[in-house]
């Protein structure tokens, strides 16, 4: 939540879907990319790629990565950056399967096998949003050796972010990320940030415990 990794560093990908979105005269709308590295370490990213889907132009690309580096530091191992295959499925915003062929297999459920998502949105710092969602991981694997990541963490902690972001946030210092300190929980800004926007604080116990039923219920391990 407000921490630095408990084990040096921290794997993470994510996959974002720009519904609507413009930097500058640029627009975005339906762009897809996957950033992969150490996002959940916040600032700590000693490996880092960014792919970006082939049938979205130079143009764009160089849009968002001038829009990267608005929101946050470059990163302290340099960024790998490819254009490759990206394949996106998304069913009835619960189901999302991503991948990209030799490199990527993601496969997450909001709905962990139900009708409608049964994990709250939560207060979360993130360079996009202030809100997460915990989310099933069914399969979320990456192989890249030019890149330097290589790892499986499939029916571990994933989740999944609604993103409505202008710089306007940042000007105004509202989002969670700008007040982080690494102490572990919530800083006094954030707090502060997280009482004025009326977000969810979690309760980690039971969320884990929500989580284990939840598997259990799908026979999951």
């Amino acid at each position: 939540m407000n921490a630095k990794p408990s084990f040096a560093h921290c794997e993470a990908t994510l996959f974002l879907r720009i519904k609507q979105g413009q930097y500058g005269d640029v627009n975005l709308d339906g762009m897809n990319l996957v950033n992969s590295g150490g996002m959940c370490a916040v600032d700590y990213q000693v490996r880092n790629a960014l792919y970006f889907s082939s049938s979205d132009s130079p143009e764009r690309q160089a849009a968002f990565m001038a829009l990267k580096s608005t929101i946050s530091s470059t990163p302290r191992g340099g960024l790998y950056v490819k254009v490759v295959s990206l394949d996106a499925q998304v069913t009835d915003e619960h189901l999302f399967k991503v991948s990209i062929p030799g490199i990527l297999e993601i496969v997450v459920d909001r709905n962990w096998g139900l009708s409608a998502p049964p994990m709250p949105m939560v207060a979360a710092p993130d360079h996009f949003a202030n809100e997460l969602q915990y989310v099933q991981n069914i399969r979320y694997s990456i192989h890249d050796p030019e890149a330097g990541l290589d790892f499986d963490y499939s029916r571990r902690q994933a989740n999944y972010r609604v993103v409505d972001l202008t710089d306007e946030q940042y000007r105004t210092k509202s989002m969670l990320i700008q007040w982080a300190d690494y102490s572990g929980w919530y800083s006094p800004g954030q707090m502060a940030l997280i009482k004025a926007q009326n977000l969810q604080i979690p309760d980690p116990d039971a969320l884990r415990e929500q989580a284990i039923r939840l598997k259990g219920a799908r026979g999951s391990p």
